[in-house]
């Protein structure tokens, strides 16, 4: 089997996936913003009318809608990577978690398999590969797939990660400046936010694994 084809296969249509899946949310914003029908503002009368924007409910779907597309697809990222390391661990015939024990893998199944196949003769300290970027979408999909508020659909990074990470690569760049500014910066934990390019530099790093592993 050329697992790195069937992977890469995978990968197009992530990349693929979000350009379709966000053109419509992206266009709402837009319109908004440029005040397009049909998001012309009505004339605004302060004495009925409020000092919320109009349309401020349909630009805050179309943004919750960005954030569930971007996660989506991190989270289709990571099982691929998953699914990715067990048909290599199969192919190889071998059983990476009852080899290496359950401890192996207690901090993710990156860590786990590459522990496994160092056993099996792969020199992990030649490869290009970030594997912080790998790490950071296993944590995102967690997060994404784990939120506890059913009040909130905003799935965030957790402090943990934060401290691992103190510059994510999936947060938007008005989180990123309040992070930078210090303490006091956000009242809240950061939201997962995966743009275009950030979710092709996660992408990158993924086929990149896959290239070197077929050295």
């Amino acid at each position: 089997m050329d697992v790195r084809f069937f992977l890469e296969q995978r990968t197009a249509f992530i990349r693929h996936y979000f350009d379709e899946a966000t053109a419509p949310f992206i266009e709402t914003i837009r319109k908004i913003n440029a005040e397009e029908a049909p998001f012309e503002p009505p004339y605004f009368d302060p004495d009925t009318m409020g000092d919320e924007p109009a349309f401020l409910q349909e630009w805050i779907q179309a943004q919750t809608g960005l954030e569930v597309v971007g996660q989506t697809c991190v989270s289709m990222l990571s099982e691929s990577l998953k699914v990715f390391f067990r048909t290599l661990e199969r192919n190889s015939g071998l059983d990476c978690e009852a080899e290496c024990g359950a401890k192996a893998f207690k901090k993710g199944f990156i860590g786990g398999y590459r522990t496994c196949f160092a056993k099996h003769g792969v020199d992990w300290t030649n490869c290009p590969v970030d594997f912080a970027v790998l790490e950071q979408v296993v944590l995102a999909r967690n997060a994404s797939q784990h939120v506890n508020h059913i009040t909130d659909t905003r799935a965030s990074h957790a402090k943990g990660v934060i401290s691992k990470y103190p510059s994510p690569l999936f947060i938007s760049d008005h989180e990123k400046t309040l992070m930078q500014n210090g303490a006091g910066g956000l009242l809240i934990d950061p939201t997962i936010h995966v743009t275009r390019p950030d979710l092709h530099v996660a992408i990158g790093e993924v086929e990149k694994l896959a290239v070197w592993l077929e050295q």
